[in-house]
């Protein structure tokens, strides 16, 4: 039972896997009551934010709006999360972790990857050119970030199917057909025991990686425990590469779906930037984050108690009437675009340049060479309404 149907679909698992996101019951919520108090059986209640201003607001302010102990809206009543990584700190303990990593993320150090990730996104596209049809989302767009996130970190190419395993079991565990449990508690267990295997390595032998900065890394003048560097490498090998994937294959559905669109990025090129840009926002893969409140404050016209949680929703927030022109539509040529798909504030996303560079090298080289493209069969969509997106793609095409 809950305290608003309509709010019922927006966190509907099944709802997501069989439509996609739900972006009418969106919309309706973000006109009729943008901060609404949600309760349902499934999880602890929250405040429902969906306007843009009111997203970023919440983002900006960690002072007041907290990431712990709450960070994402699906954990059952009672769970009590094992990561510490970035996204669950506060200040000021986020800004000294963050630093200890922050020098792999520079534009500097991504520069220096940005050959490497055109290799691997022509090897992909070259291997798409060898036939006629693919499963663009396990050939291709999983693939470029998964391998590039496996590099950085040092960890071999015959486990990167395990780390995708691992990240399906934590952000797909309500899909049976991607997930090895039912139980996203135990693919965070799984997933942590992993990592810290991974980290304990690393401070035996270190390498030139990120697994090892992470692992060796001192905050404060402290070594950090094993389960701070396990956080982090989780964060590292789930998000590193998962949203990306998302946002891929999410993105060529959307030009599929808007051959119009698909034609104007042929013959200009130069919009690839904003393209990529528009790609995110329509996919939104993170849909939300949980924030908490430190003291008793308000958003617009809700008055929130200290202790209340408060779900900002960024694909609600992206579809804002007040911010996006025709939100619903698809515009390789959108701008502005103030989409919040990396968050804002001090929990901006570590890896955004990253994210971007693999997007623009895959595409970049894949849409000059398309004669045409059409879906073979029908999409189907990951059943999850926290990090969501696209499990299967099959796509039919010929290239130039």
């Amino acid at each position: 039972m809950s305290n608003n149907p309509t709010c019922d679909t927006i966190f509907d698992a099944e709802h997501w896997g069989a439509h996609g996101a739900p972006h009418e019951a969106m919309t309706m919520i973000r006109n009729e009551s943008p901060v609404l108090w949600y309760e349902n059986d499934e999880f602890d209640p929250v405040w429902l934010v969906t306007k843009h201003k009111d997203v970023e607001y919440v983002g900006k302010n960690t002072k007041v709006f907290l990431s712990s102990p709450r960070t994402v809206i699906h954990n059952p009543k009672g769970f009590v999360s094992p990561l510490i990584g970035l996204p669950q700190l506060d200040a000021p303990d986020h800004s000294y972790q963050r630093k200890a990593i922050q020098g792999w993320f520079t534009p500097k150090a991504i520069g220096k990857l940005e050959a490497r990730i055109n290799e691997i996104a022509a090897e992909l596209i070259e291997k798409m050119e060898a036939k006629n049809e693919c499963e663009f989302c396990n050939e291709v767009s999983a693939q470029l970030p998964l391998k590039m996130i496996c590099e950085l970190l040092g960890i071999p190419e015959e486990q990167e199917a395990t780390v995708l395993q691992l990240t399906r079991d934590i952000f797909a565990a309500a899909d049976p057909s991607l997930s090895t449990t039912t139980d996203s508690k135990a693919g965070v267990e799984n997933a942590m025991r992993f990592c810290a295997t991974l980290g304990s390595l690393r401070q035996q032998h270190i390498t030139d990686d990120l697994a090892s900065t992470i692992a060796n890394a001192e905050v404060n003048g402290a070594a950090m425990t094993i389960q701070q560097i396990a956080s982090h490498l989780l964060i590292m090998i789930s998000a590193g590469h998962d949203t990306t994937a998302s946002a891929i294959s999410g993105g060529m559905l959307a030009l599929i779906n808007n051959p119009d669109q698909l034609d104007t990025l042929q013959q200009n090129p130069d919009l690839m930037e904003k393209a990529i840009n528009e790609m995110l926002r329509y996919v939104t893969p993170t849909t939300s984050f949980v924030r908490t409140a430190s003291e008793d404050t308000e958003i617009g016209s809700a008055k929130i108690t200290k202790g209340d949680d408060v779900c900002i929703h960024f694909s609600a927030a992206n579809r804002d009437e007040d911010v996006f022109e025709d939100p619903q539509k698809f515009l390789v040529d959108r701008h502005p675009n103030k989409h919040l798909v990396f968050g804002k504030g001090p929990h901006v996303c570590i890896g955004l340049l990253l994210a971007k560079i693999e997007m623009r090298a895959l595409y970049s080289q894949l849409i000059p060479k398309l004669k045409r493209i059409e879906l073979s069969g029908e999409p189907e969509y990951i059943r999850s309404f926290w990090v969501t997106g696209l499990k299967s793609l099959p796509l039919l095409y010929e290239f130039l």
